[in-house]
């Protein structure tokens, strides 16, 4: 079956249920291919674009995506800002706390100006890099680093991990490139990509390009790489929840399925609770709920609860502030919501949310 045929259904997830959130008939089809002349910029290719979004896990994806060849004159870099540059040294060493020890030898593919790979090899000295990219003229060896000019294809490199940063995003079909990294069968596969969700969030319509084809989320990444034989190691939102992060280990043959049931439990729930949401409840289950999300006080400032004995205490390791339900209306905005941790209690917390004249969309986390 073609990508085409395909694109009646989500290639993450498989279902039918698509709804078409975006459309443009004049869009250039490269995003970072610079022309030298004004005359060739004016007359460069243009293409439709068309983004459609899977109503079950979120994927984004543009159903009239033009074939690209990363061999033109591109530029991705943004090693110039100082922002960007902590902001990859962080990420670098993010994936360095995760894996080392237990890696020799690493490839890149789609590495770019190999900044990331680079930043990485600082820490991992006896560590073997090779990186791959279709837009480089030369293969070539910079330090301990060897740059492949081409795609990752067929190598036989044999890494410990891959890392695929801001690739998948250029992907039509996202499962066949999962399906083509893994083939060597590496022990850890570390992705970074553009947030689906945080494209949606405030009409970020600049997002959608033919270049960038495809958008994933907690979700939909761990749908697709669950199927693909890996599981979530960590994943975060980064770079003001522009981008996301995940890495990746390869799943034992004999793994219980709890890996799978877990993950997309925990992932469909952090889809739905948005930053600045309040969760009413600050008891044992609370704690523990928070903890195993990972929803700490930058995402989830407060925590409600009745007891005056918790107000003003905090929650352990994730730092939420625990408040009396008479300081509430000061967190309070028009778009966030209140999650009620036991079913039992909604009609209370409403009853209690209309004394305080506060008007709020209130729903148990088991109904999110």
């Amino acid at each position: 079956m073609s990508i085409n045929q395909k694109k009646n259904k989500c290639l993450v997830c498989a279902s039918n249920n698509l709804s078409s959130i975006f459309r443009n008939t004049n869009q250039p089809i490269y995003n970072l291919n610079y022309l030298q002349s004004r005359e060739e910029a004016l007359n460069s290719e243009f293409s439709e674009v068309c983004f459609m979004q899977c109503n079950e896990c979120g994927f984004l994806f543009n159903l009239t995506y033009k074939q690209l060849s990363y061999e033109v004159e591109y530029d991705a870099s943004r090693g110039n800002s100082e922002i960007f540059n902590k902001y990859l040294i962080d990420v670098a060493n993010k994936l360095f706390k995760s894996v080392k020890g237990n890696i020799s030898k690493i490839v890149e593919v789609g590495a770019g100006d190999c900044q990331f790979s680079e930043e990485l090899s600082t820490n991992m000295p006896d560590v073997e890099f090779s990186c791959y990219d279709p837009s480089w003229e030369l293969s070539e060896k910079n330090g301990r680093i060897n740059k492949i000019a081409g795609l990752y294809e067929n190598q036989k490199e044999c890494p410990d991990l891959i890392i695929a940063r801001h690739v998948m995003e250029h992907q039509s079909d996202v499962n066949g490139f999962v399906e083509s990294i893994s083939k060597e069968d590496p022990e850890y596969i570390f992705i970074e990509v553009p947030c689906s969700s945080y494209v949606l969030k405030d009409n970020n319509y600049h997002y959608f390009s033919n270049e960038h084809c495809s958008y994933l989320d907690f979700l939909s990444l761990n749908i697709l790489m669950n199927n693909n034989g890996y599981f979530a190691k960590f994943q975060e939102h980064v770079f003001n929840e522009e981008n996301v992060i995940a890495l990746y280990k390869k799943k034992l043959i004999n793994e219980n399925a709890i890996d799978d049931s877990f993950s997309n439990w925990k992932y469909k729930l952090l889809n739905k609770i948005n930053k600045n949401d309040i969760i009413w409840g600050a008891a044992g289950k609370g704690v523990m709920m928070i903890n195993i999300l990972g929803l700490d006080y930058k995402y989830i400032p407060v925590v409600v609860d009745a007891n005056a004995n918790l107000s003003e205490k905090f929650f352990p390791i994730t730092g939420n502030k625990i408040i009396h339900p008479s300081h509430l209306k000061k967190y309070m905005t028009e778009n966030n919501k209140i999650i009620a941790m036991n079913e039992l209690y909604v009609e209370e917390i409403k009853q209690e949310l209309l004394k305080l004249e506060i008007n709020a969309n209130v729903i148990f986390i088991g109904d999110l």
